[in-house]
């Protein structure tokens, strides 16, 4: 990775090391899926009577012709050994995968730990080591993902897709430990930091739950009976913990020092949680559709689509009518996390250009599906977009992460 240029004057000049180690390499590892254009599930965990089962480090599913593909990453940053492969196999049947890839640190690998992984090819296991400079790394990519190569390199190449997704899933990790302190901390003072967690093990549950309509069960109704997450944090902060950020704050102000000048972490990582769990919902979705899709003839079905809460089919039935509705799912992800949530307006047809790069889409289709969240997701004080005085020249998603908003301009910058 090339080292970021000095800007001139007083700005500042957002600096990330370049080097891997402990958990970067998880994130490297789903950095490869997105890169591939793959939905990517990070960093999940699995508890029973509140005690960790099993971790997933990334995971990433997209759909081709019809049916979804799966694809598990298992991160390592030090020594691993035969039991290792056997639990990241275990982890694939478990989880239904098509494939399964061990990222690694280790310079050498031991013959006959070398057999054993030639001899579990055929079992649809991968290992890959970490090397920035390795050319051959577009390629596998594509391969793992079924991606066109082309597409890769380019991703690769023209908007640094494997860079900015590494430091994405990155600044993912860091507001989640934020939150956990938070709630540490000023649990019982602010209530909504309980539902925040809540809303944490939900999503984790939601993706070891292999049925749709379960996982439409477990976060659907708590999405939306929650839409003032992080309002009622903010206005719990500034009433019983303000701290030095929120003291002697009106309602008015707190809200702009959280949303628009990104004070308070925990609050930062509730307005990723909840785009996170839109993101979801929408993933949610389009695996419901293509279930049903390939199973209204099957008998018992349309017993089993009865279950389905109405608001939920209503949702799904708006998901089926939008254009390139499998493709929805990539497209926000990548929008929010990755490019920040917001378009440069004076020049929105390279901006829709290059997302559509990143999620497979022609500009004009990411034109379209930037428009979704208005019909899906509608709030009571207008869209999802606004567009900033002329100052700025912007337009933006409401309640994205400051964080996720430099990254994007960082982003922007490399390019």
């Amino acid at each position: 990775m090339s080292p970021i240029p000095r800007s001139n004057g007083s700005r500042k000049v957002l600096r990330l090391p370049q080097e891997l180690k402990d958990d970067h390499v998880e994130h490297l590892g789903a950095a490869i899926l997105a890169s591939g254009g793959m939905f990517v599930e990070k960093h999940v965990t699995e508890k029973h009577a509140k005690r960790e089962v099993t971790e997933i480090d990334a995971f990433g599913t997209s759909w081709r012709d019809g049916k979804p593909y799966r694809v598990l990453i298992e991160a390592k940053s030090g020594k691993w050994d035969n039991a290792d492969v056997f639990a990241v196999l275990g982890k694939k049947m478990y989880l239904d995968a098509d494939a399964a890839v061990l990222v690694h640190t280790m310079k050498h690998i031991p013959e006959e730990r070398e057999a054993l992984l030639a001899n579990l090819e055929d079992k649809g296991l991968s290992v890959i080591a970490v090397n920035n400079d390795d050319a051959s790394v577009p390629d596998f990519v594509a391969s793992l993902c079924r991606e066109d190569d082309e597409v890769v390199r380019n991703r690769m190449k023209m908007i640094h897709s494997l860079q900015a997704w590494r430091y994405s899933f990155w600044t993912e990790r860091a507001l989640l430990r934020h939150l956990i302190h938070d709630a540490k901390c000023l649990g019982d003072r602010v209530p909504s930091l309980g539902t925040a967690r809540e809303l944490v093990d939900r999503l984790d549950e939601c993706f070891f739950l292999s049925d749709p309509l379960g996982q439409a069960r477990r976060l659907y109704d708590f999405h939306f009976a929650h839409r003032r997450l992080t309002k009622d944090m903010i206005e719990e902060r500034r009433q019983q913990a303000p701290g030095e950020d929120l003291s002697g704050c009106s309602h008015k102000r707190a809200f702009k020092e959280c949303v628009y000048n990104g004070k308070l972490p925990g609050v930062q990582a509730s307005m990723y949680l909840q785009h996170r769990a839109r993101c979801l919902l929408l993933k949610i979705a389009v695996d419901w559709i293509i279930m049903k899709s390939a199973a209204d003839r099957r008998p018992g079905f349309k017993l089993k689509e009865l279950r389905v809460p109405p608001s939920f089919r209503a949702f799904t039935e708006q998901v089926a009518g939008e254009p390139d509705h499998v493709r929805l799912p990539q497209l926000w992800h990548a929008y929010i996390f990755g490019w920040g949530g917001f378009i440069v307006n004076s020049r929105d047809e390279q901006e829709y250009e290059l997302l559509g790069l990143e999620a497979g889409l022609r500009p004009e289709q990411v034109q379209a599906g930037l428009l979704a969240f208005d019909k899906l997701f509608p709030l009571d004080d207008g869209g999802w977009h606004h567009e900033q005085d002329g100052k700025t020249g912007l337009t933006l998603l409401k309640m994205v992460p400051n964080v996720f908003r430099g990254l994007g301009v960082q982003r922007r910058r490399w390019i």
